[in-house]
């Protein structure tokens, strides 16, 4: 018997959808408020997945080559990518923005101001770029500012303090703070006694939730909360523990929960944060 070919099509592309909804060392993850779905960076198969709210995977796009930070705003999904920062609508896929960073090493973690500016870490040259985004057809580089002998990875955006909140690689690893002042550089604001802080998010209340992979008085990595106002000191109250490489951690204000990516064994986990859900999300998304 001849199946038709539309048949043999789809059995011939199985596998490959297949493969490209799998999870292989997911890096970031992105909550997209509007669609109720999680999008996650997939690094090893150079995809990006988008996850619905019951759990099932599908392919948002497999255009990049290894994505690793993603970051939504305006519309558009920032993504670092092979030392370029691309763009893609939210609802196409289609890229929007290629921009090779002019000095970049291994471009790592990403955020916003809400309005017109991303903010890059940069894991190897440790240091930081802006680039506006307000013209997507003509994005700009600003000068990287440095972070000093510490390893910048994941990044957040704390609109009510307008400074970057920058977690840190290493041992006894730091929480870093920069404000929006011309010329400053950034300064510790919190020492914590973790081992590589990877992702780093704000919660409903305004504490800092960080995801480290080692040093956390248990087996494995885990989620932390920093309560404000905060301290070189503020203690580090206790999410989850037993989490594989947590990497770049994304929190929800549909669910409260706290996305996260586990690079170890290839899944995304969610955790209570100990907020509320809440009715509206953020507005600058779409």
């Amino acid at each position: 018997m001849k199946l038709p070919s539309y048949l043999v099509l789809a059995l011939l592309l199985a596998p490959i959808v297949g493969v490209a909804q799998t999870l292989s060392n997911p890096e970031s993850v992105e909550f997209h408020a509007r669609l109720d779905r999680t999008l996650i960076s997939s690094t090893n198969n150079g995809t990006i997945v988008a996850r619905d709210a019951a759990g099932t995977q599908s392919l948002f796009s497999s255009a990049p080559s290894s994505p690793y930070g993603i970051e939504l705003l305006a519309g558009t999904l920032f993504v670092l990518d092979s030392g370029r920062v691309k763009g893609y609508d939210i609802d196409s896929a289609a890229e929007v923005m290629n921009l090779p960073l002019t000095g970049a090493g291994f471009l790592n973690g990403i955020t916003s101001n809400g309005i017109d500016t991303l903010y890059v870490s940069d894991f190897s040259s440790k240091t930081l770029y802006t680039v506006d985004v307000a013209n997507l057809g003509a994005p700009i580089q600003s000068a990287p500012i440095s972070t000093g002998s510490s390893t910048p990875n994941g990044l957040v955006f704390d609109r009510a303090g307008q400074r970057v909140l920058i977690a840190t690689w290493g041992s006894n690893a730091k929480v870093l703070s920069l404000d929006l002042t011309p010329g400053a550089t950034p300064g510790t604001l919190i020492n914590t006694t973790l081992g590589n802080i990877d992702g780093i998010a704000l919660d409903c209340n305004g504490a800092i939730i960080v995801a480290a992979w080692s040093s956390c008085g248990a087996s494995g990595g885990c989620l932390r909360r920093f309560a404000p106002p905060f301290s070189l000191t503020s203690p580090a109250l206790v999410i989850t523990n037993g989490l594989s490489s947590p990497a770049d951690i994304d929190y929800d204000w549909v669910s409260g929960d706290v996305g996260v990516p586990q690079a170890g064994n290839n899944t995304v986990s969610f955790h209570a944060s100990g907020c509320e859900p809440a009715l509206f999300a953020s507005d600058f998304e779409r």
